[in-house]
């Protein structure tokens, strides 16, 4: 998809032939250039694999030698083909195959002297590197080894730096960077933060040492660029990530301001570069451009106007699949808006979505459903929010996972025990009272200090297994309505559980309680305000 880039008029004048914006090449040569004092590179800076482009040829290639910590670059016989893509395909996560990113400018003139500036951004994996590397046209750019983040989304860290102030920010990817399925299938939507749309990532803040270590890595660069340019850098916009052994690696230069003791610098920092990615070869299908737009729109918002106006008889979230000659952008919205906080197809159907598909006597039924998932949705999110709050304070005591009486209620116990076990956390003995009967008092399970898996995963974990639960009782319900015409009750939650994945339903789970709820949401008097009330 070819998004409209930044037009420029080039009527400033240059201090110093490394100011520009998008993508600096160059700054990873003065970062490799030796002081005349110490006759060392840059020292504190971490750079990972960076291959720099220029005419469809490699110019140069730039890594860190950790053990010194100085920015080197390698020898020129270093730079073809075979040993750059034998380099990169090393050390390649096996839960993660991206490989590398490839981020390139596309300038184009307009006329009166305007140009369009537009930075290309590619995610290459291992089955593309190849691909891209045997390439025989490439634009000028740089080709960057991918460092997987610390932390379970992939997350960039962007510092707009100037001699007086310097802001840190933080962008972070709302797709799990481990999903090795999407990461083969879709890279793009897993790994793209400020390189990327707004609605794959989400802003944030860095902590105060994170701040403080970005600002001395910049103050590092500027003092470097002095002893060896002799002329002072007064604006830049530096890109890092952290690793999982907490080390800060510099990604890019994206823009640049230098000035000498005379003259300063007259043109203003780009703060807001755009980004887009390489259409596909073949003919560009508009319709389907734009069908691919309405989607991201309504997969971010939820706007049920929006979709009975514009979308509706089109199934918008039908589509599970890429269609031939869509782009990795347009998959990325079709697969990310699956698993983005609404678990996907695989949910019970909200409001007027899919209205036109469901039956008039299954309405009752669904808003009943959509209820009962709402509140044991809030209750678990409560629950691991305490469950945070208890681990922040610093206390090394294990946390205590209740699962209120009513959550109880709806999904049985058979069911909140296979939840566990997916999440592998252990029963507190007797927790459920002295009849250990579901309506009668809760269940409590524990989570230990030093958990193998991230509270934030385990929180997701919980919530896709509700919403999947919850689907295959809606699923259920509506095949025992096309079997038998009319729906008896609605599918315990004993009965539903046999249709999730990797869990042991028992079908006799539900209580009389659940089985009371259940032939009541089959009535036609049944209001949702009175079931939530109930509950």
């Amino acid at each position: 998809m070819r998004r409209e880039g930044r037009r420029t008029e080039k009527t400033w004048m240059k201090n110093h032939p490394m100011e520009g914006d998008d993508i600096v090449t160059s700054f990873y040569d003065v970062l490799c250039k030796r002081n005349p004092r110490t006759m060392k590179p840059c020292r504190n800076v971490f750079v990972p694999d960076t291959v720099v482009y220029e005419r469809s040829f490699p110019r140069g290639w730039y890594t860190t030698d950790v053990r010194a910590r100085e920015v080197m670059r390698r020898q020129g016989k270093d730079l073809d083909a075979a040993t750059i893509e034998a380099s990169f395909g090393r050390k390649v996560s096996d839960t993660c195959p991206i490989v590398a990113t490839y981020l390139s400018t596309l300038e184009e003139c307009v006329g009166n002297g305007v140009s369009e500036t537009t930075t290309q951004v590619e995610v290459l994996n291992t089955e593309s590197v190849g691909g891209f590397i045997a390439r025989k046209k490439k634009r000028e750019g740089i080709l960057q080894r991918f460092v997987l983040p610390k932390g379970y989304h992939n997350s960039v860290i962007r510092a707009v730096w100037s001699p007086r102030v310097a802001m840190v920010q933080r962008r972070t990817n709302r797709f799990p960077i481990m999903d090795r399925k999407r990461a083969e299938k879709d890279p793009f939507a897993i790994a793209v933060t400020y390189e990327g749309p707004e609605y794959l990532s989400e802003e944030g803040t860095v902590s105060a040492h994170v701040a403080l270590e970005v600002k001395s890595v910049c103050a590092e660069i500027v003092t470097h660029f002095f002893y060896t340019e002799h002329k002072h850098i007064t604006r830049m916009v530096l890109y890092f990530k952290s690793d999982a052994r907490d080390r800060l690696w510099l990604l890019w230069c994206g823009s640049l301001r230098v000035a000498d003791r005379n003259s300063a610098s007259e043109m203003p920092v780009n703060l807001a570069p755009r980004f887009g990615e390489p259409a596909p070869e073949g003919e560009l299908d508009e319709d389907e451009v734009l069908r691919t737009a309405d989607r991201a729109y309504f997969l971010v918002t939820r706007d049920e106007f929006f979709h009975g106006t514009y979308m509706r008889g089109n199934g918008p979230l039908a589509t599970d699949a890429a269609r031939p000659g869509e782009s990795r952008t347009q998959a990325s919205v079709t697969s990310g808006g699956r698993g983005a906080g609404e678990g996907g197809d695989a949910t019970v159907p909200r409001g007027d979505e899919d209205g036109d598909d469901v039956p008039a006597e299954l309405r009752v039924s669904m808003e009943r459903l959509h209820v009962q998932e709402e509140l044991v949705l809030d209750a678990f999110r409560d629950v691991f929010y305490r469950a945070y709050s208890h681990f922040l304070s610093g206390d090394a005591a294990p946390f205590e996972l209740r699962v209120p009486p009513h959550v109880v209620n709806v999904l049985t116990e058979g069911c909140v025990a296979d939840l566990m076990w997916v999440l592998k956390l252990r029963a507190v003995p007797c927790a459920g009272g002295e009849s250990g009967g579901a309506g009668e008092g809760a269940m409590v399970y524990t989570i230990p200090p030093l958990h193998r898996t991230p509270l934030t995963q385990l929180g997701d974990t919980a919530a896709n297994w509700i919403r999947e639960h919850f689907a295959s009782r809606w699923e259920a319900l509506r095949r025992g309505v096309i079997a038998g015409g009319v729906p008896s009750c609605v599918p315990s939650a004993g009965a539903a559980a046999e249709q999730v994945e990797r869990r042991v339903g028992d079908g006799q789970g539900a209580d009389s309680r659940t089985a009371a709820d259940a032939t009541g949401a089959c009535g036609g008097t049944v209001d949702p305000c009175d079931t939530a009330r109930e509950l």
